[in-house]
């Protein structure tokens, strides 16, 4: 449970369409741009973390903390920075790509 966290039915005033999820699809802000879920067929309450299709096939490219913690290098590549899309500036990547005061509490 999270306050940015939500469960999207629709993008852009239409109905979901199944390349976006349909028919319900969850929304994780801090998550952008990296693999997640693409669609619900159903829904499982659990204690603990459960392993996951790409935490399971390839645990050290992408364990939970991947794509959210700068400080945890890529087995290929920096996660520190990140280039813009149009200008190709640099910038240093924010903890939790920037939503650390609402997520971190989760990891």
């Amino acid at each position: 449970m999270n306050e940015l966290a939500f469960m999207a039915v629709g993008i852009y005033g239409h109905e979901l369409p199944k390349q976006h999820g349909a028919p319900i699809r969850l929304v994780l802000p801090w998550k952008y741009g990296y693999k997640s879920i693409k669609s619900i067929i159903n829904i499982e309450f659990s204690d603990r973390q459960p392993a996951t299709f790409w935490n399971t096939r390839i645990p050290q490219e992408y364990d939970f903390n991947a794509n959210v913690n700068p400080n945890i290098p890529h087995p290929r590549w920096s996660q520190a920075s990140e280039k813009m899309l149009g200008t190709g500036d640099r910038y240093a990547t924010q903890m939790y790509n920037g939503y650390a005061s609402y997520v971190a509490d989760l990891y």
